[in-house]
């Protein structure tokens, strides 16, 4: 397989509208790197592509699945390949384009193919799961498996529900089945960009996105979902901003309130994201600043994939 072109950045760096450009230029289909945008419904407060966007150049993993459904790096993985086999097959060009880091990550250090669990035993452990505070859910986590407790930044609940899952139903810890579990698929060869702003420009265009969304549909598609029978504590409303949203239309939170914890979140996400690729990626990734026209940062793009073609050519 040729080097995948992959266009990385934090949230709120315009990847997507850099990567359509990219996909116009070199007959490319774009693989989402993204695993919120993957959620039916949650179009408006993600950012997901508008139809427009979708109508240039055709998406992948843009809002297939249910609210309620779980989506992690091991599904994405397996979907990805599938995906862009097909995309190869058909004599086009795949193109990664997102922020989770962990999707990324799963293509080119494929993670552990994860073991059969009857679907009953799964099922009755998630109904008791889910009536648990994250709080609880990170005391349980530590005490099953306190090497990973302690070795991620973030211990969200879906990684919570991931390692207790895996220790109870397995009898061996998340970290063991990383270390030791066999892999998923086969590596991907990738020649990534990585979009960058200073931190102050990327603070502001948080600010200005959140009071886009709010202004344009995002109060009404949280609606939407609640009307639909997705609480709160469903997978998808762990997305940033959507429960700050809920509670604006509620009345618990003035707008402002709702937006200050958007933003605050958002950039809370945001730096994390920038931590985790400024270490991740190899150090000769080309970076583009994010702050240049879209045509501008597309060329570099497309030159910096060229040129991986060339590497891999040359290479004896």
């Amino acid at each position: 397989m040729r080097p995948i072109p992959a266009i990385l950045g934090p949230t709120a760096t315009g990847k997507t509208r850099i990567a359509i450009t990219v996909a116009e230029r070199i007959d490319g289909e774009i693989v989402s790197l993204d695993s919120r945008q993957a959620y039916r419904g949650l179009t408006v407060g993600t950012a997901a592509p508008t139809p427009s966007e979708l109508a240039r150049a055709p998406h992948h993993g843009i809002a297939f699945i249910e609210p309620g459904e779980r989506y992690g790096a091991g599904r994405f993985a397996r979907l990805a390949s599938g995906w862009m086999e097909n995309i190869i097959g058909r004599g086009r060009t795949p193109i990664l384009a997102g922020g989770t880091g962990l999707f990324y990550r799963a293509l080119v250090r494929p993670i552990f193919r994860e073991p059969t669990i009857e679907t009953g035993r799964r099922q009755r452990l998630e109904t008791w799961l889910e009536s648990l505070g994250l709080d609880e859910l990170r005391r349980w986590t530590g005490a099953l498996d306190p090497d990973l407790a302690t070795r991620l930044a973030v211990l969200d609940r879906q990684r919570c529900l991931r390692a207790i899952e895996l220790a109870l139903l397995t009898g061996r810890q998340l970290t063991w089945w990383q270390r030791h579990g066999p892999s998923e698929t086969q590596p991907v060869r990738v020649t990534a960009v990585l979009l960058t702003l200073p931190a102050e420009d990327h603070r502001t265009r948080i600010r200005n996105r959140a009071e886009a969304l709010l202004d344009g549909g995002w109060p009404q598609e949280v609606e939407r979902l609640l009307a639909a029978g997705h609480d709160l504590g469903s997978p998808a409303f762990s997305s940033i901003g959507y429960r700050a949203v809920a509670d604006w239309n509620r009345g618990k939170a003035s707008r402002e309130e709702a937006l200050t914890r958007i933003v605050r979140d958002t950039w809370a996400y945001a730096r994390r994201q920038r931590t985790w690729f400024r270490h991740q990626l190899p150090p000769d990734t080309r970076e583009i600043d994010a702050r240049l026209p879209v045509d501008d940062a597309a060329d570099l793009a497309v030159a910096a994939w060229h040129e991986g073609e060339r590497r891999e050519n040359t290479v004896p």
